[in-house]
């Protein structure tokens, strides 16, 4: 299929270059190009195992479960006619680990990983399928963020309010370290359950990027390394999210990121960003420990302000597994003044924290630093 002036999200969308939300994705551009960018590598870089019409089968699956039916039918489309072995066995355990990453995050563990390689699945072609598969729940969360911004009629949809998921209960790693098993702002540790790339393995320009980010000594960023180029644009699109000038202030979008992680129980990815919430906005540092003590099964978007309220409402309704964002809490956004840039600041900091949270939860797991307990 062609995608016209080359931005997918755009033509799905049938948004118009003249709009005022293209216009305000213009504002964020880095994030739009490296969107494009993103999807335009995973589904172009080689793989033996991981063959085009793989690839757009998986994506179908992840689109329409995460709830866009826009998504699913433009993979599905894609795909065509083409025949898959769907009774491989290598193929039926990236399968499971497929549907597990995406309905359930945090019940993906070293076991299915495990049954990847067992069937003979390597490093690059794992990270190669788990940036897929992440990728396109945040691509999902996105198109469908950007239609409820498009409808000017009011929904009169109302969803229950999201709860905390499950998360770890478990007293140690895979590999024996101490295991948090509570929501925190202090600093975590992480490993991975696949070999990370050795640094001297590096070419020049992938040890380049890794300094750039500074993240030459990070067994995560490490890992991702063996699709280097693929994690080059995930970074960028991080940076364009998170690190840009006006729209919604800082510490809300990280509070944003801090909630799509209490969705999907991913304790790492909540520690980083409820602490740099509170950096932020130190005199909010209330809120956020209220958002991390939220207990499993209990509405998180309760009990603050009314515009953080509203924030954590669409926050986590867009991260639940499908999708349950609805117009009308757009409409409460804007009537408490947030304008088009802020909204989209939301949407995509919600959003990329599917593809982030995902990632952390299927790769590895956490572990407490020693000096944190002292």
């Amino acid at each position: 299929m062609s995608i016209p002036n080359n931005d997918l999200i755009n033509e799905l969308i049938e948004l118009t270059p003249e709009s005022n939300l293209a216009i305000t994705r213009n504002e964020r551009a880095a994030a739009t190009d490296n969107t494009q960018a993103a999807f335009d590598i995973i589904f172009s870089v080689d793989s033996s195992r991981l063959t085009p019409e793989i690839k757009y089968h998986f994506a179908s699956i992840v689109a329409e479960q995460t709830g866009s039916a826009t998504l699913a039918y433009f993979y599905q489309q894609s795909l065509g006619q083409h025949p898959l072995n769907l009774t491989d066995p290598a193929f039926k355990a990236a399968e499971k680990y497929l549907q597990t990453l995406v309905n359930h995050p945090k019940q993906t563990d070293y076991q299915l990983l495990n049954a990847l390689t067992h069937h003979g699945w390597i490093e690059s072609d794992i990270i190669l399928l788990a940036q897929l598969i992440t990728f396109v729940t945040y691509q999902a969360r996105l198109i469908e963020g950007l239609r409820l911004l498009q409808q000017h009629e009011p929904s009169h949809i109302h969803t229950p309010l999201i709860t905390a998921g499950q998360w770890n209960n478990h007293p140690q790693t895979h590999q024996g370290k101490p295991s948090p098993t509570a929501f925190t702002q202090e600093q975590l540790g992480w490993e991975a359950w696949l070999n990370a790339r050795d640094p001297q393995t590096l070419d020049a320009d992938e040890t380049q990027v890794m300094k750039k980010f500074g993240q030459l000594n990070s067994e995560y960023f490490l890992l991702l390394a063996h699709q280097s180029k693929i994690l080059e644009i995930r970074t960028l699109i991080d940076r364009g999210v998170f690190y840009t000038a006006g729209g919604l202030p800082r510490w809300e979008r990280e509070f944003a990121a801090a909630a799509a992680s209490k969705v999907n129980g991913c304790i790492y990815c909540a520690s980083v960003h409820a602490r740099k919430a509170s950096q932020y906005a130190k005199d909010r540092r209330t809120d956020v420990e209220k958002l991390l003590a939220t207990p499993v099964g209990s509405a998180l978007a309760d009990g603050f302000d009314e515009r953080l309220t509203a924030i954590t409402d669409l926050a986590t309704a867009l991260s639940a597994t499908p999708i349950q964002a609805n117009h009308q809490q757009i409409v409460l956004l804007r009537k408490l003044g947030l304008s088009e840039l802020e909204l989209l600041d939301l949407i995509q900091s919600t959003a990329f924290f599917s593809w982030a949270n995902r990632l952390m939860l299927s790769l590895g797991e956490p572990f407490q630093i020693e000096e944190n307990k002292e």
